[in-house]
């Protein structure tokens, strides 16, 4: 688990709660090296014929949005979706609704359905993923597109080198350890949380990393395919050696 830290007093009551109850407090300053115009850029070199002021699309697992209104410019009627109620209510943006990806709530079909930031790997079984693009292949449009992100093995080897972080921010101080077992492909961060009342706070966030090969297994099950698979922002094709993958998928 994590390391002590001087704040936190022996006798201290640790409070373990769900995952981004609290993360989403410090989300903003845990993510500040992301380039979220970079990645939007990315979204739409991907999708450009699919995002336009006409067009239906839809987010999964939007965290605290975003990615989302970097697009805004180009559609203003994204629908962002996230499990946890807390990381939507950090955006003032109105369109968005609080579901699981693997059970969407909707009835109507969307031009583009897309996830970023390997949201994907916090599914943790074969069975889940695939409910997950099942659900996608109903929803979407005959021509519509998919297109997600997922982390691979490197990448969580990488994250190993430098696997503790800490920061403050007006509120809270925080302290994360990532830890990657490859006997079950999982990769686990843990967060300790202290406020300035003198309360800390646990939290775990599970991700399973699966085989390279296994997405394209499980999409075609679903009645999807690959249209293209990319190294992450990049136009290079993607391998099973990649650290993070960006998948282009369409209805069979």
């Amino acid at each position: 688990m994590l390391e002590k830290s001087p704040e936190t007093e022996k006798n201290q009551k640790v409070i373990k709660v769900i995952p981004y109850s609290l993360v989403a407090e410090i989300y903003s300053n845990l993510m500040d090296e992301v380039n979220y115009k970079r990645w939007a850029k990315y979204i739409y070199f991907l999708t450009k014929d699919k995002i336009h002021p006409g067009s239906s699309i839809l987010e999964l697992a939007s965290g605290n949005c975003r990615l989302s209104e970097k697009l805004l410019h180009k559609n203003k009627k994204i629908i962002c979706t996230d499990i946890s109620k807390q990381m939507l209510m950090k955006s003032t943006y109105s369109r968005k609704i609080v579901c699981d990806m693997t059970c969407l709530p909707f009835n109507k079909n969307f031009d583009l359905i897309f996830s970023t930031f390997d949201s994907i790997n916090y599914l943790l079984s074969r069975n889940k993923l695939l409910i997950l693009f099942k659900e996608v292949h109903r929803l979407l449009k005959e021509d519509g597109l998919f297109t997600f992100d997922v982390s691979l093995e490197k990448n969580s080897y990488i994250h190993q080198k430098d696997s503790k972080k800490s920061g403050r921010t007006k509120k809270y101080k925080y302290y994360r350890k990532s830890v990657y077992d490859p006997t079950t492909g999982i990769h686990s961060n843990y967060f300790k949380i202290l406020d300035f009342k003198g309360n800390t706070f646990t939290e775990v966030h599970k991700q399973k990393i699966f085989k390279f090969n296994e997405y394209f297994e499980l999409l075609e099950k679903a009645g999807l395919y690959v249209v293209n698979c990319f190294k992450t922002f990049t136009s290079k094709d993607g391998t099973e050696k990649s650290d993070r993958v960006q998948f282009i998928v369409k209805r069979k």
